[in-house]
């Protein structure tokens, strides 16, 4: 059996590979369009410039009026570039004025030498668009791509044919031909734009369906990202064995609440306005973990490392001495600076690197406002959990309701609080001209919970709760005592005399 790395020719770009199955079909031909700006050129050139750091040969065919000089020049910003290469081992050829002056024909004789000559392992053919603009024929252009198809396979060198194209000009015969079409394209979501990447048609592969994140990043290049939810899917990860461990909020009393801490690989739902004590009571969470050596990670939207860390020793949870001590770290992104795949690599790599054992998701609007397509994030959130859990990681979320108190609560991810095991509520109530806090076990999957509403505290040592309800009742009963005060119209009273225009006259 023929090992599959002897058969594929890995592009350099990992995330590409990814979505290929392991990259591209030795000695195939392959149509990569986009409009101008999707990357097409920067994607070319990088996959040559990864091919002939492994000590293999490529050459780079342009038919488009741009100069060598300007296409090196604009390639001097990535680190994939090294100008030693150029002419040694990658060949820059130019065959624009060859194909109008001799044709297709005269371009596929020219291409036989760069064969035999270069003895090239990848060639990029950029601006195939071009013929069209010549005025050649469909039938020459399936000509030529039946040549270019027997010589690449005879020599064993897989070809990249670049063109200004999109996948509703890919009509004609030429595309029906080629053993992969790869579609890149600026797409726009509301006032973002962004770039993305589909693999349209490939033989010889199970590829990835769908569009998928890409990127043009300063000194990297190209940089693409499979969809997370296809991704993990693929990776078929085994759940754990069911696990009736607990682990500590961190709060005796909360624990108690929940018959001991949460579920080992459960998912918690932290839900309450701004400033009701969510992100103290994770703190908390990671707290209680890391007094047991547990490692615990804080991926954060709102609040900079400095001062989450600042918050917690104002009311004593050692968070900067377990920073040190590798036992909890603090990730932060602002919303809207990096999409979802993005986000998931950033998760996935701290978690897998340092070990974790417990997950705290702080804002999960941050993840809302990250996805290009707002119904995609249900899906990322389905499947980044699922993921979690069959690792037996424990992961807390956050979300912000839009009320301070009352029987509507909002969750903006639609299907999240089906999706997670527990749900425990924060709320305000006023009394006089003073707000207290309320906390209530929602939802506990799997297992009983005490539903009383306990008073939460916020002190200078951090979060207490009342042992039992009695606090909560009378904050509860004064709230609505005053409430109702203020709904009762203001007594007046009646006046007994009959007004003088009324009066009968004897």
């Amino acid at each position: 059996m023929t090992d599959s790395s002897e058969t594929r020719l890995c592009t350099g770009i990992s995330g590409l590979d990814t979505l290929l199955d392991g990259g591209l079909v030795r000695g195939g031909v392959y149509l990569i369009m986009g409009h101008p700006g999707t990357g097409k050129t920067t994607l070319g050139n990088q996959v040559c410039f990864s091919h002939v750091a492994r000590g293999e040969r490529a050459a780079y065919v342009t038919l488009l009026a741009e100069t060598h000089s300007r296409m090196l020049g604009n390639l001097q910003s990535f680190d994939f570039f090294k100008p030693e290469v150029v002419g040694r081992s990658l060949f820059y050829i130019g065959g624009y004025l060859v194909l109008r002056e001799k044709r297709l024909t005269g371009l596929l004789q020219m291409l036989r030498r760069v064969f035999q000559d270069e003895r090239p392992t990848v060639l990029v053919l950029d601006g195939i668009a071009t013929v069209h603009a010549l005025g050649e024929s469909e039938s020459a252009l399936k000509e030529f791509i039946a040549e270019l198809q027997v010589m690449s396979e005879m020599s064993g060198c897989t070809t990249l044919l670049l063109a200004n194209l999109g996948s509703a000009d890919a009509t004609g015969a030429e595309h029906s031909m080629v053993d992969g079409l790869i579609e890149m394209r600026l797409a726009r979501s509301e006032q973002r734009t962004f770039r993305e990447i589909e693999i349209l048609k490939f033989r010889g592969g199970d590829h990835y369906l769908g569009r998928h994140d890409l990127e043009i990043q300063r000194g990297v290049g190209i940089v693409v990202r499979p969809r997370t939810e296809i991704f993990l899917a693929r990776r078929a990860s085994m759940p754990a064995e069911t696990s009736y461990a607990r682990r500590s909020t961190g709060i005796q009393n909360l624990d108690d609440m929940l018959g001991g801490g949460y579920l080992s690989g459960s998912t918690t739902m932290l839900l309450g306005f701004s400033g009701s004590g969510k992100t103290m009571l994770t703190l908390h969470f990671l707290d209680a973990g890391a007094a047991l050596g547990e490692k615990g990670l804080f991926f954060g939207f709102y609040e900079s490392p400095r001062r989450l860390v600042e918050a917690a020793e104002l009311v004593g949870l050692p968070m900067r001495a377990h920073e040190q001590a590798g036992l909890i770290d603090v990730v932060w992104q602002p919303p809207l600076k990096h999409g979802l795949d993005a986000l998931a690599e950033r998760l996935f790599d701290n978690i897998e690197r340092r070990a974790v054992r417990r997950v705290v998701l702080d804002g999960i609007d941050g993840i809302r406002q990250s996805a290009n397509y707002p119904e995609r994030a249900i899906r990322f959130m389905t499947a980044l959990v699922n993921e979690l859990r069959a690792r037996d990681i424990t992961l807390i979320v956050t979300e912000e309701t839009q009320k301070i108190f009352g029987p509507e609560i909002e969750v903006r991810i639609e299907g999240m609080s089906a999706l997670v095991e527990n749900v425990i509520l924060l709320e305000y109530l006023d009394v006089g001209s003073e707000l207290r806090r309320l906390l209530s076990v929602v939802k506990q999957r799997a297992s009983g919970y005490d539903a009383a509403v306990r008073e939460l505290c916020i002190t200078d040592r951090g979060i207490t709760l009342a042992e039992d309800a009695e606090s909560a009742r009378a904050i509860m009963s004064g709230s609505m005592e005053r409430r109702l005060k203020s709904l009762r119209p203001p007594y007046r009273k009646r006046n007994k005399h009959v007004p003088r225009g009324n009066r009968g006259t004897r």
